[in-house]
């Protein structure tokens, strides 16, 4: 069996893993251990949020001039210039935050940065408490356009090497999944929601077991779904 690589926070920190991965210069091997840290570790993941919405604001505010006579590119869309990125294997949920941060998030709290800064890089919700055999589970007030935490309890109904999440809305469809280490059951986590990705409606955050970290998800291996309803607030 291939020996998974496990990553602390202090090797995390000491590393630079955060401005590594940003930069596409972490090997598959570490790039992995580091998403499925992030996902225990609210400061590892803030820090990410930060670091994206900074990349942002210097596209914003130091916009790049083609030289003369060179061929202008047709846009990419939002995704366009975080292409390095999109292309590795694994587009984890934290690949679609920074999409999203960058490009959605980043304009507004330009023009909010005294008053709003805070709020986008540390608003959380919780679901602890929700019952897995709940139909609705809790109800989440949002703010519309809002990136956020999800803080919930990670107790899986069985015991797997490792597991997929996935965040599901109402008809079924696969909004984010990524990987969480076995290591990180009956453990506190953290998933950054991008901007804009829930609407008023119902949603599921389904687990299953992986085992032998394929990453192909199987329903014979559910390991537990914390379902809540999202609404939005003032």
């Amino acid at each position: 069996m291939e020996r998974r690589h496990l990553m602390d926070h202090d090797q995390a920190v000491k590393s630079q893993v955060c401005e590594k991965y940003l930069l596409g210069e972490l090997s598959p091997e570490l790039r992995d251990a580091y998403e499925e840290h992030y996902f225990s570790c609210a400061e590892c993941a803030i820090q990410l949020r930060t670091a994206a919405e900074l990349i942002g604001a210097s596209q914003q505010i130091l916009p790049r001039t083609p030289a003369i006579g060179a061929k202008v590119p047709a846009p990419g869309g939002w995704f366009s210039w975080f292409k390095p990125w999109v292309a590795v294997p694994t587009f984890a949920a934290l690949l679609l935050l920074l999409g999203y941060q960058s490009f959605v998030i980043v304009p507004k709290a330009k023009e909010q940065a005294a008053s709003g800064a805070e709020q986008i890089l540390f608003n959380s919700y919780p679901l602890r408490g929700v019952n897995t055999a709940g139909e609705d589970g809790r109800m989440l007030s949002i703010r519309p356009g809002e990136a956020f935490l999800l803080n919930f309890d990670f107790v899986p109904t069985r015991n797997f090497d490792s597991y997929i999440a996935q965040l599901q809305d109402g008809e079924g469809h696969t909004l984010l999944q990524l990987k969480i280490a076995g290591g990180n059951a009956n453990r506190e986590a953290h998933l950054p929601i991008p901007a804009r990705m829930l609407h008023p409606g119902k949603y599921i955050l389904a687990f299953y077991g992986d085992p032998g970290a394929s990453g192909k998800i199987r329903s014979q291996n559910d390991a537990g779904r914390l379902p809540f309803t999202v609404e939005f607030g003032p």
